[in-house]
């Protein structure tokens, strides 16, 4: 590939996965574009030495304040999900690839709390204009 050919991604949902997701779909698709963009160029230079400030606002707004939090949601969502299932502590251990007290510890935590705003966007259960 030459420097100035692009490579495309590809995300493949069904109909219904789509449907359910909405226009979410697309803007956590530029989030994650932003990201990666982000990623190569941090690679392909010194670090900082060629970079404007200027050139990081976008990638840092669009991961600190649009996909981390909606990343962490679904993440939680799941773990709560996981334990309503009769996921076990260990199963979610070794699927979090971390020690059975630290998964046990993070899933006591959400499961003994109120879903977080995130957490019922992940769910489809508020609506959300960020």
């Amino acid at each position: 590939m030459t420097p100035d050919q692009t490579h495309d991604i590809t995300i493949s949902l069904t109909q219904d996965q789509a449907q359910a997701l909405g226009p979410e779909a697309e803007a956590m698709a530029t989030w994650l574009h932003s990201a990666l963009t982000a990623m190569a160029r941090l690679r392909t230079g010194p670090a900082g030495t060629d970079l404007d400030p200027a050139d990081l606002t976008q990638p840092l707004t669009d991961l600190h304040t649009q996909l981390l939090p909606r990343l962490e949601g679904i993440r939680d969502s799941l773990i709560r999900t996981h334990a309503t299932a009769g996921g076990t502590v260990q199963s979610l251990a070794t699927t979090l690839n971390t020690p059975r007290s630290s998964a046990q510890y993070r899933r006591e935590t959400l499961t003994k709390a109120q879903p977080t705003e995130w957490e019922s966007w992940a769910t489809g259960d508020t609506e959300h204009d960020h």
